[in-house]
């Protein structure tokens, strides 16, 4: 493929999001065509769901991969990374108040109001404007502004006060977070009579690494009751909207829960409707269209006639197509290949064998090497890695670290040689220093059965600098795996600004093994970078990097993940039967 030249100007995904929201709100003062501005919204929400590189993406000539790119946005994007200015944009914003742009984001106030607010006060400096606003709302100014009151005033105050933002910039939820809400409110709802079934849908079902609104569907024939009972929930905070079959509440925590009643007859269009993402929604009805059916939540319309679908697998039959796993609407491939009946067999909990990445209280675990390897085998595994943090060179000394090696590996043998249910392996989770090299040195780390090798500091560095890091230590013969490879935290830190294809290379090249981490606050590899990685053959193991016993049970938060990233049993390691997992792994059987 031929790459573009190098520019000078590599935004992250963020400035180019906050490039493209600031035309985005300008294009709306000033009336711009409603189509425009739809792609617009498209393009942003497409680029901050994924963790592929806007750039690398450009770079590549894959912008297209991007749903909503046209282009006219991929000359604009073009422009934008060689440049670094879009003539547009500035054109766009030249005599709309600079402060405006602060201003969005703050709760209750969109594109307009922030103009209206900015030229009210005079707001040209961005990094002044709400603290102005804030000064006026406790003076009283701003319910003298024509279209504004008291209330919209005190609301305003209120939202700043609070630092509370609107769900277009509010940290989403944790997918496990997430979960354990929606799992409240469902035991609570089917207290109900009335309710026979309810779902949460969107990107929950679809398991998003992190969930904004909650999305609930509820099959019943008395929708009245069913939604009296919703609003008496006890963590309802405001009933924000609704009526006899619906209704939309935030939560004392600030989340939106949005419930819908279906006829049980026509359950599963509702499902499927609310179900997928954008774009394979769009592309599913396209699908359909050309076939001379129209899709909707209550069924699908052909010619005069409504057929309803009590479940999905109907759903999908109807339209020729085979059941679409909800992990998989994300608008790829899965529905030509659902057309053709070759979807892949996504991997499943009842595929995993056993982990290799858990950690005991010989460094930051909770639990023994006993107590871990009991509860590895109530869960049935057949094998389990201990990868506690390596002990420093520094601190201790190589003597004393070869000593505690040794002895751990006393205690491991002791444990397989007294029972044949499962096999422990003894790793070590080593540090990849910033200039490339490990925690660790190499006549160390051959005493161990194998090494995951994890990034844990200097997250500052450049993108040059992060990816030559992390291509040195896949280079080294005695690392086995990259554990939690792009470094992130969710809503806390942002991955490692790397060159994914370099690094993808020097995993084919070396034969190493990247780690789907199923910490809720990683889910690292991030499953758009699972899904390039599996297509050029690279292997992966999943891991709950447990810290404790009860930290075991994420893994299935690591099968999302896989899941989402569209990998099967054969590409993911520990699904393994021991013999084989040994055999691979094992440096000295």
């Amino acid at each position: 493929m031929q790459l573009k030249p190098k520019p000078e100007y590599t935004f992250t995904n963020a400035q180019v999001v906050e490039q493209l929201k600031e035309a985005l709100a300008a294009m709306e003062i000033k009336g711009s065509n409603i189509f425009k501005i739809r792609a617009y919204q498209t393009v942003i929400a497409s680029i901050e769901a994924i963790t592929n590189s806007v750039y690398d993406l450009w770079q590549n000539n894959q912008l297209d991969q991007i749903l909503g790119m046209g282009e006219a946005l991929k000359s604009h994007v073009t422009e934008l990374f060689t440049t670094g200015k879009v003539t547009e944009f500035i054109a766009l914003k030249k005599d709309l108040p600079a402060g405006m742009f602060a201003l969005i984001g703050i709760k209750g106030v969109g594109a307009k109001t922030a103009f209206k607010l900015a030229s009210a006060f005079n707001l040209t400096d961005a990094t002044t404007a709400v603290d102005k606003v804030k000064q006026a709302a406790e003076a009283g100014k701003i319910r003298e502004l024509p279209g504004f009151a008291a209330k919209k005033e005190a609301d305003i105050l209120k939202a700043i006060a609070q630092e509370k933002m609107n769900k277009n910039v509010m940290p989403r939820l944790l997918l496990s977070r997430a979960e354990e809400i929606a799992a409240r409110i469902i035991d609570y709802m089917r207290k109900e009579p009335a309710v026979k079934h309810i779902e949460a849908l969107g990107s929950l079902r679809r398991r998003a690494p992190t969930v904004g609104d909650l999305d609930m569907a509820v099959a019943t024939t008395n929708p009245e009751a069913v939604i009296t009972h919703f609003l008496a929930f006890p963590e309802i905070e405001e009933v924000t909207g609704g009526g006899d079959k619906k209704a939309s509440v935030r939560l004392t925590t600030g989340v939106q829960v949005d419930v819908r009643t279906s006829d049980p007859a026509s359950f599963g269009s509702m499902e499927q409707y609310f179900s997928g993402s954008k774009h394979h929604n769009v592309l599913l009805r396209t699908y359909a269209l050309e076939r001379g059916l129209s899709l909707s939540e209550y069924g699908i319309k052909e010619g005069g006639t409504l057929h309803e679908f009590a479940d999905e697998h109907a759903f999908y039959r109807k339209i020729g197509l085979d059941w679409i796993p909800p992990e998989l609407r994300q608008g790829k491939d899965e529905i030509a290949l659902a057309a053709q009946g070759k979807l892949p067999e996504l991997v499943t909990l009842s595929d995993i064998k056993g982990e290799l990445h858990v950690h005991t209280n010989l460094s930051d675990g909770e639990n023994t090497l006993e107590e871990m390897v009991r509860a590895g085998t109530a869960k049935g595994y057949q094998y389990l890695g201990i990868s506690d943090h390596s002990p420093s060179i520094q601190t201790r000394g190589t003597y004393e670290v070869l000593g505690l090696i040794e002895s751990f590996r006393h205690k491991i043998e002791h444990i397989n040689s007294s029972q044949d249910a499962i096999r422990v392996l003894f790793g070590y989770e080593v540090n990849i220093l910033v200039d490339g090299k490990l925690s660790l040195p190499d006549d160390v780390l051959e005493k161990l059965d194998y090494v995951v090798a994890s990034v844990h500091t200097g997250f500052d560095q450049s993108r040059q600098q992060a990816t030559e890091r992390l291509i040195s230590a896949i280079a080294n013969p005695l690392v086995t795996v990259i554990g939690h490879p792009c470094g992130r935290l969710l809503n806390e830190r942002p991955p490692l600004d790397l060159d994914w294809d370099r690094v993808f290379d020097a995993v084919v090249e070396h034969n190493k093994i990247l780690e789907l981490n199923a910490q809720p606050n990683r889910l690292d590899l991030p499953d758009d970078l699972v899904y390039t990685a599996q297509q050029r053959g690279i292997k992966f193991l999943i891991s709950s990097d447990a810290h404790s016993v009860a930290g075991l049970d994420v893994i299935t938060y690591g099968l999302d993940v896989a899941r989402r990233g569209w990998l099967t049993k054969s590409q993911v390691l520990n699904t393994l039967p021991k013999a084989e997992l040994v055999k691979r792994f094992v440096r000295y059987n």
